[in-house]
């Protein structure tokens, strides 16, 4: 399922939450919202072209640039060296930074992963943030629908997520359980295509209903009667 199936499911996830929680003011409610619709899109960080993915880098074309830019400079090193002209490793820095940019978003997701990583083993934090560091630090690496897409993988996040939330303000609450609607709604609208999703204990088990196309017109007709569906269970809440 493309960007707008998994954002109109993910906000009529969240909208089901908010309707059968404790009334909630509009901030809180709000803020449950729109973290179901970030969610929603969340586990595609796992996919290097995915629309959330595509916020942590440069386009692919430029990637392309990049990566030529970084294969000259370092030619360029090469010829300096040899032809001893000064300050050659001027050049293989640039080829350096021009690689570097080139792979941001695995720079970014690994980065983070290993902050979160090591404040967790130096401030004794909530075990949520070593599921969420090592996640981080492995997303570049694993195959798309693979663990991060996996209900066992969604289940420890839920459990991580409650268990953190529970003593928190009610801003964090809503914040967390409207990332877990938008989570589980994702996998739900990728079990209803061709490709499915896999278990990680069980990898011959595989949820593929093969219900809908990726970006075709059932996945239209599904993000349009979400938002329906959404927008008439605010009013039920609010009205």
């Amino acid at each position: 399922m493309n960007r707008q199936g998994h954002i109109g499911m993910a906000i009529l996830a969240g909208s089901a939450v908010l309707y059968v929680t404790p009334a909630l003011s509009i901030l809180p409610a709000g803020v449950l919202i729109a973290a179901a619709g970030i969610g929603g899109l969340l586990p595609d960080l796992d996919h290097k072209t995915s629309t959330v993915s595509n916020k942590l880098q440069f386009s692919a074309k430029m990637r392309k640039q990049l990566k030529g830019l970084s294969a000259l400079s370092l030619a360029m090193g090469i010829l300096w060296f040899v032809l001893e002209q000064p300050m050659p490793w001027l050049w293989a820095a640039a080829g350096l930074i021009f690689t570097l940019a080139s792979r941001l978003r695995m720079l970014l997701l690994s980065g983070l992963g290993l902050l979160l990583l090591a404040g967790y083993e130096l401030y004794n934090l909530h075990w949520l943030i070593l599921l969420t560091g090592a996640a981080l630090l492995v997303m570049p690496f694993v195959k798309h629908r693979g663990i991060i897409h996996s209900p066992e993988f969604a289940s420890a996040l839920s459990l991580g997520v409650i268990s953190f939330t529970a003593t928190q303000p009610v801003l964090f609450q809503a914040l967390g359980l409207g990332l877990l609607a938008g989570w589980w709604s994702h996998l739900v609208g990728d079990a209803v295509t061709v490709e499915g999703i896999r278990s990680v204990l069980l990898p011959r088990l595989k949820v593929a209903l093969n219900l809908l196309r990726n970006g075709g017109a059932g996945e239209r007709w599904i993000a349009r009667s979400c938002w329906l569906c959404s927008i008439a269970l605010w009013l039920t809440i609010f009205y």
